[in-house]
């Protein structure tokens, strides 16, 4: 592995832990979660789950798939190794409960009763 490549997987992990903590501080998700993949399809999100496109995109072109490898290989065997780190780290993680915030209830459009 490069070290550019190296600096990539290691981006793509503090980036998502501060989105697990971001999200977790505000009551969008578990304060016990144990399992990136579990925390992501809670969340509804696509098949990398916190990484934005153009981190996606780096990540093909510094991942490319092997000759006659199925397409996003690559990157799917490099984002292995980056949901194993964030498994190993999720179980020690703790937001202390003083510091969880939660969103305000979203506003009615005008004319339309409370529930």
């Amino acid at each position: 592995m490069t070290a550019v490549q190296q600096m990539f997987l290691e981006w793509c992990i503090g980036y998502m832990k501060f989105r697990i903590a971001d999200a977790m501080s505000v009551g969008l998700m578990s304060l016990e979660a144990e399992r990136y993949d579990a925390l992501w399809t809670m969340l509804q999100k696509g098949r990398y789950g916190f990484p934005c496109d153009d981190m996606i995109e780096t990540g093909r072109r510094l991942f490319p798939d092997a000759p006659n490898a199925p397409e996003g290989s690559g990157l799917d065997a490099a984002y292995e190794r980056v949901c194993t780190a964030l498994d190993d780290w999720l179980p020690s993680f703790v937001i202390p409960p003083g510091q969880v915030s939660f969103l305000p209830d979203p506003e009615l459009p005008d004319g339309e009763p409370a529930a």
